[in-house]
């Protein structure tokens, strides 16, 4: 009984407070729409209907208000007391704890209040329209009627200016007074908004006029006088050079001229019709096709200077190189009896023979072109150059193979004295087994040297042969001095093997009296010694001690290293 009662209790606070807070909600969502309501009916509206009535009210303006207000009572008689009802019933509702029927009256009157807003803010947008448009109008109009007798003005000052143009700029301007007019007219009727459009028009041919009365004059200049007068001295110009011997037809010069006349020909008709951008389009061209004609003439005249300044210097340089080359052929068969060529580097010179030949019969082409006369100077002038660079080419290559010659003999020189210096080192090698005393050499040791010895006699047979094949020796000298790199490497590991084991026989002689067992693996150790198998030696006296004493060997090596250092 007790546990039913407790649990009834529970429930019962459960549902107070569900209800508690149901409540709460509901009430502060009712708070919320109904300040949304109050501030709709706060809104500016009246304000700016009041000021649409200082405007003239006729015609759009006039139809406009009245929309305006019509929606506005409408808002205000009908959909507003629609909410108050609704938020009525939302309390009532939460007064008879009907939590679910209240929040979807609330989401109602929710939904309801956002088709007011869009109401009135559609109003008060259009309210600003059409205020700020005749506040616009009013400023801009006066703006645009500034420019417009401006423009008359300046139209009437320089006239001249204009040329044949000038009638027709001022029929332009009387269109635009009419449009002007029309503007009147409409701000006059209260078409404040349809007088906003035709002053964005206007301003737009507004601006297309000051462009066209800005650009006229200068580009009546340039049809009318500086380009002409450019054309003409490029065609006597060009007529001159003709007379002076120049080719020309090449060029084409005389109908591009002809065409660029047409073409301020149609630009004249453009500027009389005020058609400044196609004008400005051709202007833009002749002036581009005039540069390129400058271009052109000046290159001929270029190319005339240096090919009668250059030809007959090539010609002398063509000589030089080809005598050099006879020189180079001379110098070649002399090394070639000294020295190994194989059929490339031998080929060089023969090679370089046929190439300035080539170049001699390219260049005797151009000298009987020059001298007919018949050929325009900048082909002229392109055929040079390419004979010119060829020849810079020949004498890299003739500065290149000399110079390979001269280093057949230093080769010949630096393989002689690093014979000798190897010779030196294999002295040195042996002198120093020498001095080691050693009881004696091992057979691969010996194979060794022979070998050495054997590759160093090669190196100098190869170096005292007739020719002398460089290569060869080169080769040769590689190999005999990766031999004797390794006899030294070999030499100081043997004398260190020999001096360690002969060491090592003497510190296991220690142990004879004490452990005389040890005696048969000395001996046989101080045979392999004596044998020169020092390694062998090495290895059968370490086993010999390390069997008598595990420390005998640690104690050996700290002993070797201190006599090492004194």
């Amino acid at each position: 009984m007790v546990k039913f009662v407790i649990g009834a209790v529970i429930v019962v606070l459960i549902l107070l407070i569900y209800t508690l807070v149901s409540r709460k909600r509901n009430a502060e969502e009712i708070d919320r729409l109904d300040m949304k309501k109050t501030e709709l009916l706060h809104r500016p509206v009246n304000e700016e209907l009041t000021k649409v009535k200082r405007l003239n009210m006729t015609g759009q303006t006039e139809e406009l208000f009245d929309r305006w207000r019509t929606e506005w009572d409408e808002i205000v008689t009908v959909d507003i007391p629609a909410v108050d009802e609704k938020l009525f019933a939302s309390e009532e509702q939460i007064d008879q704890f009907r939590f679910g029927k209240a929040k979807k009256t609330n989401a109602e009157i929710a939904s309801r209040l956002d088709q007011i807003e869009k109401k009135v803010d559609g109003i008060l947008t259009e309210l600003d329209q059409l205020v700020g448009s005749e506040e616009k109008n009013r400023s801009e109009g006066e703006e645009m009627h500034a420019r417009h007798r401006d423009a008359k003005k300046r139209l009437l000052a320089h006239r001249h200016t204009f040329g044949k143009a000038a009638p027709v700029l001022e029929v332009q301007l009387d269109v635009l007074t009419g449009r002007f007019e029309k503007f009147a007219d409409l701000t006059e009727e209260g078409n404040y908004l349809e007088a906003r459009e035709l002053l964005r028009e206007i301003q737009t041919e507004m601006d297309l006029m000051q462009h066209k009365m800005d650009r006229i004059p200068s580009l009546m200049t340039e049809v009318n006088h500086t380009l002409p007068a450019q054309l003409s001295e490029i065609e006597n110009g060009y007529k001159e050079m003709k007379q002076d011997g120049y080719l020309l037809d090449h060029l084409q010069i005389e109908k591009e001229i002809g065409q660029l006349k047409e073409d301020l020909g149609r630009c004249r008709d453009f500027l009389v019709k005020t058609e400044v951008d196609e004008t400005e389009l051709i202007v833009s061209d002749a002036r581009d096709s005039i540069e390129f004609f400058y271009d052109l003439l000046e290159k001929e005249v270029l190319a005339k200077h240096i090919v009668l300044k250059d030809e007959g210097e090539t010609g002398l340089i063509i000589d030089g190189i080809s005598e050099y080359n006879g020189k180079l052929m001379e110098e070649t068969d002399v090394v070639k009896q000294s020295y190994h060529l194989d059929g490339e580097e031998a080929g060089v010179p023969r090679r370089l023979k046929e190439e300035i030949y080539h170049l001699e019969k390219q260049y005797e082409i151009l000298h009987g072109r020059i001298a007919e006369e018949k050929t325009a100077y900048s082909f002229l002038y392109d055929e040079l150059k390419d004979i010119q660079a060829r020849i810079e080419e020949l004498k890299k290559e003739q500065d290149g193979f000399a110079a390979y010659l001269q280093t057949l003999r230093k080769d010949e020189v630096e393989a002689g004295e690093e014979l000798q210096s190897l010779r030196l080192r294999v002295q040195n090698i042996s002198r120093m087994v020498k001095q080691s005393n050693l009881p004696g050499l091992p057979d691969y040791y010996r194979d060794m040297s022979e070998e050495a010895s054997l590759h160093l006699n090669e190196t100098n047979a190869y170096l005292n042969e007739k020719p002398l094949n460089m290569k060869a020796v080169r080769e040769k000298l590689q190999t005999a001095k990766e031999e004797i790199d390794r006899l030294g490497s070999k030499t100081d590991e043997l004398i260190e093997q020999a001096a360690l084991s002969e060491r090592m026989i003497q510190f296991g002689n220690r142990y004879r009296r004490t452990h005389p067992n040890i005696g048969p693996k000395l001996n046989e150790a101080e045979l392999a010694f004596r044998h020169a198998d020092y390694g062998k030696a090495l290895e059968l006296c370490a086993t010999a001690i390390d069997k008598v004493d595990s420390k005998g060997l640690k104690k050996f090596d700290a002993q070797y290293k201190e006599e090492q250092k004194t």
